[in-house]
């Protein structure tokens, strides 16, 4: 019985996440992709400063002066507005950081909540490692705080350098534990700007595998694209299954290929799946995949600059 009932949450679980997916990529397809990174970084900056924030309330069950001086700062008009609501419901003093975080979603990201998108800037953001470290320090800040309240709280920046500090994996399961422990070899920034450059190169082999899947010499603008940006690819593929051979495998090959030329480092240095686990949740991979869905076969226009482009809809382009 015990066995059918996890069985039922995990089926129920995978559900509700794969629902939260398809609607935060429906909404997702409204903006650049850009837009959508620009306010996902943004909110991940708020979200750092309402777990501080949280971590205090907290504690207090009360807003301190320390905490009222920056929130007036930083959000100008939330304790006038706070004040207002605990004179119409005294008994809901405890809740200040839901209001806080529903004055930031309303206040910061109106302008996404009402174009329809702020529940794909929510889906890409709590996937992030900054926003994972930030949730975890405020759960540890909490439980050391209550055991023994500090003589001064720490300044936002103060405790944003700590929560950069903390391990994100420490309460997840052993396996994914495991999974993510590649994060911790290497810092943030360095990460960022590989995923970037993986996703450029995954963008050009999407772009020349149907040519490779058609069967037949290569078009010979794949073969110039991958001649100019991967030289000795299309000479070591060949000698696998024979000059004039095409093989469901050359994607593959092609991408290895890319990661054992161009991502050295993070192979050496044991990274490299922080890069694959990252570009799977990046929203721009996505627009990848949408350009794959409209695209059957490979024609002389689609060069891949042009392809970069995304002639499906303006929003799609990368």
């Amino acid at each position: 019985m015990q066995r059918k009932k996890r069985i039922r949450s995990r089926e129920l679980t995978s559900k509700l996440q794969r629902h939260a997916h398809e609607r935060a990529a429906a909404e997702a397809r409204r903006i650049p992709w850009q837009v959508l990174v620009e306010a996902r970084n943004q909110y991940l900056d708020w979200q750092e400063f309402y777990y501080w924030a949280r971590s205090i309330m907290d504690c207090e069950h009360a807003i301190p002066d320390l905490l009222a001086r920056k929130l007036d700062e930083v959000c100008p008009g939330f304790l006038g507005a706070e004040k207002q609501y605990l004179l119409r419901h005294p008994k809901e003093a405890t809740l200040a950081p839901v209001r806080l975080g529903q004055w930031i979603d309303e206040r910061i990201f109106g302008f996404a909540k009402q174009g329809g998108w702020l529940l794909a800037i929510t889906f890409y953001a709590v996937r992030e490692t900054r926003y994972q470290k930030a949730s975890a320090c405020w759960s540890e800040s909490v439980q050391k705080w209550q055991q023994a309240r500090p003589i001064q709280y720490p300044s936002f920046e103060e405790w944003r350098r700590e929560a950069a500090r903390c391990d994100e994996t420490a309460r997840l399961l052993p396996a994914i534990r495991k999974q993510r422990a590649c994060f911790k070899l290497v810092d943030a920034e360095r990460l960022a700007h590989a995923v970037s450059r993986f996703i450029d190169w995954e963008a050009l082999a999407y772009w020349a595998r149907p040519a490779f899947e058609a069967g037949g010499s290569l078009p010979s603008e794949v073969t110039h694209e991958l001649d100019s940006r991967c030289p000795g690819f299309l000479e070591s593929n060949a000698e696998q299954h024979g000059v004039n051979g095409r093989s469901p495998d050359d994607w593959d090959r092609l991408m290895l290929w890319i990661s054992e030329h161009f991502f050295q480092d993070a192979r050496s240095e044991g990274w490299y799946d922080a890069i694959l686990i990252s570009a799977r949740t990046h929203p721009r991979v996505y627009r990848i995949l949408i350009r794959i869905g409209f695209q059957s076969g490979w024609r002389p226009q689609d060069t891949a600059k042009n392809w970069r482009l995304c002639r499906v809809r303006a929003v799609c382009r990368f």
